[in-house]
């Protein structure tokens, strides 16, 4: 069987196209998903702007967006942190969309549905080494 190699300036290339170091990013709570969705409504995907939580969720900034060997890995700083005015949810997932383009990249699955109550807070913390995603 003949054995796969890629072009490592392949990758570079690709991620360069659809703009991944550059475009802009959220992070939005919700209590359903539908992993075959290919748009982010916001509003609609996630929960309804009220009590502290404002539809389309919070901005996750690009930390860095790199290629070594062949490996394109984005890192984003972390959304700020909901505080609710009133009760949120019930949410069970963090989905990060990309918002340049409302494509949604993935999710969170807290395994339970949360409510937040008047004062309480919620942060959805991303992972500032490893990045949120790797395409290799």
């Amino acid at each position: 069987m003949a054995s796969y190699n890629k072009y490592t300036n392949g990758v570079d290339a690709l991620v360069k196209a659809i703009n991944a170091g550059t475009d802009s990013y959220k992070v939005a709570l919700t209590n359903t998903v539908n992993a075959s969705d290919t748009t982010f409504t916001a509003g609609t995907s996630d929960l309804a702007t009220g009590n502290g939580y404002t539809a389309g969720g919070n901005a996750a900034t690009v930390s860095s967006a790199s290629t070594s060997s062949g490996t394109f890995k984005l890192v984003l700083n972390s959304p700020s942190t909901w505080t609710a005015t009133g009760a949120v949810g019930p949410f069970r997932y963090a989905i990060l969309y990309d918002s340049t383009t409302n494509n949604p990249l993935g999710y969170w699955d807290y395994g339970s549905s949360i409510s937040l109550a008047n004062t309480d807070t919620f942060t959805v913390t991303l992972d500032g080494t490893n990045g949120v995603f790797t395409v290799a």
